[in-house]
This record gives structure tokens, C-alpha cells and sequence, in this order.
């Protein structure tokens, strides 16, 4: 019987093979961050390497490192991670969107990874665009990408708090009236139960002006799943949004229920959103690069909460899927052709 990693590995390596015989290009970079610790940054794009035939990356997965850059279609895909992850988190999703010919780039956020956890709720609410924005500007200048990347084709993909990071890029503010609200109401969930609208309600967050939160124009599209914080936007403090939205969230969801978050943006965006709401997917069915067997032999009861399944709820299969509905928003929504 395969482990669990080693079935993430196989259907990394099957979803890369059924679509081309080439390989993902990866290569990690370090980007300045002045006044912080440079920003460690992972970039996946398309190669004329055939893949490997081991894992050579840290994540695990085989890729064609440091590989130069085949045809690509022009677009930049930004992943901004979830709460305490890394830039490599949904590395699975990065190497499947680099097959599909999308250059796509993800920052480890800084003070707010599994190995970094040094920032304040406020400090990393704010830096986490920031540095998605910061990453742009360099790969629009960056040897191996800048002549492949269309400037007026740059999205973003957001999970749980990169799903709040992706919320503010594309001009969505926070509600703190509403979040406050509902945390009264539901204290149990995720962000309420661990004091992070409380956090920011302590540091006057909500006085800050809407330039504080992260817009940046360039982003023409946004794909979001499990979306934190998702209570706390109203149809006001999103009028902002003109950008496509593409929204996700599982069903089983009990971190972040479907209803109070990716439902109620849903509810509230001025343009409607394209939403997939997936039975039996927990909170993490969005990730598979974790589920590795070191993860399970060393702490078997988080390995069970982060990678535990619904009986029948098959993750690999999933992330097939989502990657080609995915890519598709992407292209409908950046102008791009099949």
C-alpha cells in the first residue's frame, strides 16, 4: 500500500506526464524586502526538460530546477499560503498551472510560516500583500521572466489567509463592525476561537485607510478557496472588487465554514463570483504537499487533521480537477486562448 505521500508523488508526477513530457521549470530566489528579511520565493514556469525521475526539490516533487523557460501564455499566477505555511505549500497547484503555460510564483510570508511565526496578526495581515506585490515588481524585471509576463495578465490564488491576502490585493477592505458581530455570535470558529480579530480590533486596524490593506491594480483576476476572515466583508466594504473572482470551500469545512465565509463573499461581491463548493472536502483538501509519511510517522494526530479525508473523498483526484478548472478561469478571465 503506498503511503500518502508517495500517492502525492506519483499523481504529481501522472497530472505533470498526461498533460506534456516536460517537466515544470522551478527555481527559488530570495527578493529584498528593505527594513525585513528578504522574502524566499518559489517560481514554477513551463521547460522543455522531460521530468525527472526522482523528487530533487525540498517540497519533494520532481521538477526541472533551474531549467530556462519554454513558451509560456503569457500570465503571471501569484499563490499567497495559508496561516503558518511556506511558499511551497501548494507547490502540486504551482507545477499544474506552469504544465497548463502560466509563469506562477509564491512567497514564503515572512513572520508568518510553519517555521516563522515571529509577526503580530496585525504586522502579518498588512505584510502579506505586500509582499505579493513586492514579488511582482521583481519578476516583471527579472531576467528569466520579465519578456514572458503580459503585465495586464498578473492574478492571484489565496488560501485561508492567503485567501484574506488575495481579498485586500484586488481592493476587498474588512468589516470590523461585522467580524465582531459574528464572533460574538460564533466564538468557536477558527479566526474568533484564536483572538485574531481581537488582535487586529486591539491594534486599531479598523482605523487604518483603505490604502493600508494591500489594492494593487495589476491583479486582474483572483481564484480563492477557504477564504479567512471571509465573515467579515459586507456588500459595502467590497464594492471595491472589480476583478474576477473564483470562489472554493469544502463542505466539511469546520475551520472556515463554507457558509459565514466563501458564502458570504459570494453573497456580497458586486460582480458575481464563480463558485465551487466541494462535498466531503475538509479545510486542507486544498493542500497535498504536506501529507508525507515524515509528517505522519512524526506527529500522527495534526497528520490526521491536516490530511484525513471523508470516506470517499479522493484529494488527488480533486486536485486534478481543480487545476483544470483553475486554469480555465484564468484563461477566460485573462483573455487568454485555448
Amino acid at each position: 500500500m503506498k503511503s500518502s505521500f508517495q500517492r502525492s508523488l506519483l499523481a504529481s508526477i501522472l497530472a505533470l506526464s498526461s498533460m506534456s513530457i516536460e517537466a515544470a521549470g522551478f527555481r527559488s530566489l530570495h527578493i529584498a524586502d528593505p527594513g525585513h528579511p528578504d522574502i524566499k520565493v518559489g517560481v514554477w514556469y513551463p521547460s522543455d526538460q522531460s521530468v525527472p525521475n526522482e523528487a530533487n526539490t525540498e517540497f519533494e516533487l520532481p521538477m526541472a530546477v533551474d531549467a530556462s523557460l519554454s513558451d509560456t501564455n503569457g500570465s503571471l499566477i501569484l499563490i499567497s499560503h495559508g496561516f503558518g505555511g511556506w511558499y511551497a505549500g501548494h507547490a502540486d497547484t504551482a507545477a499544474a498551472l506552469a504544465d497548463q503555460g502560466f509563469i506562477v510564483a509564491a512567497p514564503s510570508h515572512t513572520g508568518n510560516t510553519w517555521s516563522d511565526m515571529s509577526s503580530s496578526v496585525d504586522q502579518w495581515a498588512l505584510d502579506r500583500p505586500r509582499h505579493v506585490s513586492l514579488l511582482i515588481d521583481h519578476l516583471l524585471e527579472d531576467p528569466l521572466t520579465a519578456d514572458a509576463i503580459d503585465a495586464d495578465k498578473i492574478a492571484v490564488y489565496g488560501f485561508s489567509a492567503g485567501g484574506h491576502t488575495a481579498l485586500g490585493l484586488i481592493g476587498a477592505l474588512p468589516d470590523f463592525s461585522l467580524g465582531k458581530q459574528h464572533c460574538a455570535l460564533r466564538p468557536e470558529e477558527f479566526v474568533c476561537a484564536e483572538g485574531m480579530l481581537d488582535a487586529m480590533l486591539s491594534a486599531d486596524m479598523s482605523e487604518l485607510p483603505d490604502k493600508a490593506w494591500g489594492f494593487d491594480p495589476r491583479i486582474k483576476a483572483a481564484a480563492i478557496a477557504a477564504p479567512g476572515f471571509g465573515f467579515a466583508y459586507s456588500r459595502q466594504s467590497l464594492a471595491g472588487v472589480a476583478t474576477a473572482v473564483q470562489l472554493w470551500s469544502g463542505e466539511s469545512d469546520m475551520r472556515v465554514p463554507t457558509e459565514s465565509n466563501a458564502q458570504n463573499i459570494a453573497d456580497n461581491l458586486p460582480r458575481a463570483a464563480q463558485t465551487r463548493w466541494i462535498d466531503n472536502a475538509n479545510h486542507f483538501a486544498f493542500m497535498t504537499v504536506a501529507c508525507r509519511e515524515a509528517f505522519k510517522l512524526d506527529d500522527p494526530v495534526e497528520y490526521e487533521m491536516v490530511c484525513g479525508d471523508a470516506e470517499g473523498f479522493d484529494r488527488y483526484e480533486f486536485h486534478d480537477q481543480m487545476h483544470r478548472h483553475m486554469g480555465e478561469f484564468f484563461r477566460a478571465s485573462l483573455g487568454i486562448a485555448e
